[in-house]
């Protein structure tokens, strides 16, 4: 230990013994070696390296976006002959002077980016023997003339990103026959002359995204045999076949991303057979042949998201079977049943984020799998049957669970990593309990974060207390949360039920009331013709009560009905012995 605050402290003391100018500050990196960064911006006029030591080997000046320099380049760098790194951006340099860094020849590194340069020229980096990577990046420049970077013979890398490219020359890459990495992205070229790639055979990274190409040129191609690496993502392709990338016969990784293709043939890749990734993500595919990925016996990832997929037909993924380990599927409407063929597949990842997914009630995931994504969805339910055992990092979140039973809890305490968040987790006594339970005890889940019912909004688990949560109820939510669409199972049968019992209590009270009219109007009694009864009758037409609310007999006879008359005993005999002549 005591030994270790010595080296620190040594360390410590060889820094603050470095001359440093006030504006900047001194360090030294992991190798040793002597830094001075000027970052806080507002420089202005020609570079001004006052202050600064000539055994500095690393310089950086730069400046914040809100502050930005405004520097002229001069040749005072020419007594620096420690320099191994220069470093100037976000300095609005408009141009590079002659000869300015003749004599460095230690330099390895040159970074200019962001700056205002329109023009490079070859006398730019005369005398930089050693230079081995030269960025120029996210500058203005229009044109480079043939043999531009002819005196840098050492150089291994030259990023000429986002500047306004329109063609590259023939002869632009005379006598830098060493460069191995080379990026345009960014620049509007429309096409890759081949004739441009002829000083430059021993690439083996191109980066052209953004680009404005329509096509694979087989000819650019055949070039670039020792390309490993090609990266001609978000331009206007339209198609890949066989004959187009036959020259490429090195490729090990290559990224289509962001283009036009629509579908892939078989034996697309036969000439490929290193090849270990494949980019075709937002791309127009509907449809891939079952030999499209045949002879690739090093094919470890595949990226087919945001396409067009909604199956893959059968076999497709048999000829990668033994090698694939990464699968994409993201943003496609693909059929879970059509997926069955990876559970011959040992895969390790596998991403169904975006594919519009309401339940899993296959077994389609390989035990093999480590990491599952099936984030963004409409999820309420995951079964354990289908949770690969080896499973260490899950993600479902955005999708629709309101709460995790004890039975998935229990597996899930295998799974390292799960990811949960914006879920509409509904705190209460229906769904949240084993959740909270396992929170809890283990700590777990802790930052699971309720939505529902209004009361519990946005807090979280860690501030849950059980005697908090409320019965599931609709009365638990407010109008905003009612929304029926949005509910689990259980919850639409809740509301359903409840319905019904309203209907059934409205039509027994319906049913109550119609009873009672009817057993009243059989009840009615029939009047005599005394005289008596006449006049009652006629007094009760004549009194303005309401039929409902009358405390008298109701007759319920009508104009045009017969009328029934009771006779005593004695009447009947007087009427016969009348009617008799006695």
């Amino acid at each position: 230990m005591i030994f270790k605050l010595l080296i620190i402290s040594a360390f410590l003391a060889k820094i603050n013994s470095l001359p440093c100018p006030s504006r900047c500050t001194c360090s030294l990196d992991s190798k040793d070696r002597k830094v001075v960064a000027c970052v806080k911006g507002g420089m202005t006029g020609s570079v001004n390296l006052d202050g600064i030591t000539l055994e500095t080997q690393i310089i950086k000046i730069s400046a914040p976006e809100d502050n930005l320099n405004d520097l002229q380049m001069s040749p005072i760098f020419q007594s620096y002959k420690k320099l191994e790194e220069i470093h100037i951006t976000r300095s609005n340099i408009p141009q590079l002077g002659l000869h300015f860094f003749w004599g460095l020849t230690k330099l390895e590194v040159l970074n200019l980016s962001q700056n205002n340069i329109t023009q490079a020229l070859p006398n730019n980096f005369r005398g930089l023997d050693r230079l081995k990577e030269l960025y120029l990046d996210d500058n203005r420049i229009h044109s480079l003339p043939s043999s531009s970077f002819q005196f840098l013979k050492e150089l291994r890398l030259l990023s000429i990103q986002r500047n306004r490219l329109t063609t590259l020359v023939i002869s632009l890459f005379h006598n830098i026959n060493k460069l191995r990495v080379l990026k345009l992205s960014g620049n509007q070229l429309g096409e890759l002359n081949p004739e441009v790639f002829g000083d430059i055979k021993e690439l083996r990274v191109l980066e052209c995204r953004n680009c404005g190409l329509h096509k694979l040129d087989p000819a650019v191609n055949k070039q670039l045999y020792q390309l490993t690496h090609l990266d001609l993502g978000e331009n206007e392709i339209k198609s890949i076949l066989n004959e187009d990338i036959r020259g490429l016969q090195s490729l090990k990784n290559l990224k289509l991303d962001g283009n036009q293709i629509r579908a892939l043939s078989d034996s697309t890749f036969v000439h490929q057979s290193q090849m270990g990734k494949l980019n075709l993500a937002h791309n127009e595919i509907a449809r891939i042949s079952a030999n499209a990925f045949q002879d690739l016996h090093n094919f470890s990832e595949l990226n087919l998201s945001h396409n067009k997929l909604e199956s893959l037909e059968n076999g497709s993924l048999s000829p990668i079977a033994n090698t694939l380990e990464v699968l994409v599927l993201s943003g496609n409407h693909i059929k879970l049943n059509t997926l069955q063929d990876l559970l011959t597949i040992r895969l390790k990842e596998l991403h169904l984020s975006h594919c519009d997914i309401a339940d899993i009630h296959l077994q389609i995931f390989p035990d093999s799998l480590n990491v599952l994504d099936l984030s963004h969805n409409r999820l309420s339910d995951l079964p354990i049957e289908v949770i690969p055992s080896n499973l260490t990092t899950l993600d479902i979140s955005r999708n629709m669970f309101r709460g995790l039973n004890e039975e998935i809890l229990l597996v899930l305490d295998n799974v390292r990593k799960i990811k949960l968040d914006k879920n509409p987790w509904s705190c209460d006594l229906c769904h949240i309990v084993p959740l909270l339970e396992k929170s809890n005890k283990t700590g777990a889940y802790r930052d699971v974060v309720c939505m529902y019912p209004y009361t519990m909004s946005n807090k979280k688990l860690a501030n849950v207390e059980r005697s908090e949560l409320t019965w599931c109820t609709a009365a638990s939510y407010n109008s905003g949360d009612a929304n029926f669409f949005f509910l689990g199972e259980d919850g639409r049968v809740g509301i359903v039920a409840a319905s019904m019992s309203v209907c059934l209590l409205f039509l027994t009270v319906l049913v109550i009331i119609g009873a009672l009219c009817y057993s009243r109007r059989h009840a009615a009694k029939y009047y005599t013709h005394e005289d008596k009864l006449a006049k009652e009758g006629e007094s009760i037409l004549e009194n303005n009560h309401s039929p409902l609310f009358c405390d008298r007999e109701l007759t319920f006879s009508f104009p045009g009905d017969k009328k029934i008359s009771i006779s005593t005993i004695d009447e009947i005999k007087k009427e016969h012995a009348i009617t008799n002549g006695t």
